[in-house]
């Protein structure tokens, strides 16, 4: 069994929970500002081929923080098997009960095999 300090797992429950605050505020903020931009451009006589370039730009931007988050996504569900394996297993520190899988034609509850249903990690 994997053992961590007891104050360990609610420190990075807690900065788990604010990463990804962090990065849906990102997330929005950027969004704010795609329309924003297309409002402002909207009658400016900026060439049509520049006002192009520029939402491309934050397309761009936006996927590449989208796939960030999944990146994060991807470390949390690895966090959340490490918890099951170790002295924070029987803790609830808020942690989501069972994943989805986004890789199957339907969203089914992907259950953490180290706890037992309904056992929130």
């Amino acid at each position: 069994m994997l053992n961590f300090r007891p104050a360990a797992g609610p420190v990075v429950a807690a900065d788990t929970r604010n990463a990804v605050a962090a990065v849906d505020d990102a997330l929005l903020n950027s969004a704010r500002l795609f329309a924003s931009i297309i409002e402002a451009t909207q009658g400016s006589n900026l060439p049509v081929g520049e006002s192009q370039k520029l939402l491309a730009s934050m397309t761009s931007g936006l996927q590449a923080v989208l796939d960030g988050r999944g990146n994060m996504v991807s470390a949390i569900r690895q966090m959340t098997d490490i918890k099951g394996r170790s002295n924070f297993a029987p803790v609830d520190l808020g942690c989501p009960d069972g994943w989805y899988d986004s890789t199957s034609a339907e969203l089914k509850p992907v259950r953490d095999a180290a706890r037992p249903t309904g056992a929130v990690a």
